[in-house]
């Protein structure tokens, strides 16, 4: 029962990496910059990037962080049967 628990959380989240992913890649696409270049510069050197475009990227990215943060967690859960 744990173990189906475990592995649907995972899943859920594993979605959530992919659909995190992609809206990323809009931004990315979209400003012709990769996601660690933006975060490297920040939005200050980027001129035609409004300030909403901006906090969302960001916003993703660090939704993408913590969700991969999580997954690490879950996966290093052993359960005893």
């Amino acid at each position: 029962m744990v173990v189906v628990a475990l592995e649907a959380e995972k899943n859920e989240i594993l979605t959530a990496i992919i659909i995190t992913r992609q809206k990323l890649s809009i931004f990315e696409k979209k400003f012709n910059l990769s996601t660690t270049d933006f975060v490297k510069r920040g939005d200050q050197e980027i001129p035609q990037i409004s300030e909403m475009d901006a906090i969302e990227w960001s916003g993703e990215h660090e939704t993408l962080k913590r969700l991969q943060e999580k997954l690490s967690r879950l996966q290093e859960i052993q359960v005893c049967t």
